[in-house]
C-alpha cells in the first residue's frame, strides 16, 4: 500500500479557491491523503485543535494534490 498523508494549514491549501477562503477560520488545518495504487486523494478540513477523524474527507483532484505536496515537501527540506 502506498499512501501519504500531510497536514497543511487551510490558507495555503486552499488559496487558489476563493469561495472556500472566505470560509476558513484561524488556525484551520487540512489532512491531505493520497493513496498512489488507486490514484486517488482527498483531503479533511478541520479546525485547529480539532480531531481530523470528526470531520467528512472530500475528494480532490489526484495530480492537483500530488504537486501541491511535492512543493510542500520541497519547502520543508528546503530544495
Amino acid at each position: 500500500m502506498k499512501q501519504v498523508s500531510i497536514i497543511v494549514e487551510a490558507k495555503k491549501y486552499f488559496e487558489a479557491d476563493a469561495e472556500k477562503l472566505d470560509q476558513i477560520q484561524e488556525g484551520d488545518l487540512v489532512l491531505v491523503n493520497i493513496d498512489f495504487e488507486n490514484r486517488k486523494a482527498d483531503f479533511i478540513w478541520y479546525p485547529a485543535g480539532g480531531n481530523p477523524a470528526n470531520f467528512p474527507a472530500e475528494e480532490d483532484d489526484f495530480d492537483a494534490v500530488v504537486n501541491f505536496c511535492r512543493k510542500e515537501i520541497a519547502e520543508a527540506v528546503g530544495e
